[in-house]
């Protein structure tokens, strides 16, 4: 029996205090495409959110690069967060482990 496509991160600091969930340049392709509206739910909260991005050179000046981002409000440092695609219209859900 498969299990649900899903997505799995532990929260780091910085993404609790500015409230985003980092997406892995690798696992883009399970979300739709950047800037696209999808909703997310949580419990009985339901979200319309998107895959955004921001250019960086944290890596240096000569190796510019893309973070990929939601926003997601009340998140805290060490949360385990999974988030698991739905059929259809069903959009995805995401599951806070504390």
């Amino acid at each position: 029996m498969s299990s649900a496509p899903s997505y799995t991160r532990r929260i780091s600091s910085e993404e609790a205090k500015e409230e985003y969930i980092l997406v892995l340049k690798n696992k883009l392709s399970f979300f739709p495409p950047r800037n696209t509206l999808f909703e997310m739910t949580a419990g009985t909260l339901r979200k319309n959110v998107a895959v955004e991005s921001y250019r960086c050179t944290c890596q240096g000046p000569d190796e510019p690069h893309d973070h990929y981002f939601i926003r997601w409000k009340g998140l805290n440092k060490g949360d385990t967060l999974t988030i698991t695609k739905g059929a259809g219209p069903a959009g995805y859900r995401l599951k806070m482990h504390r």
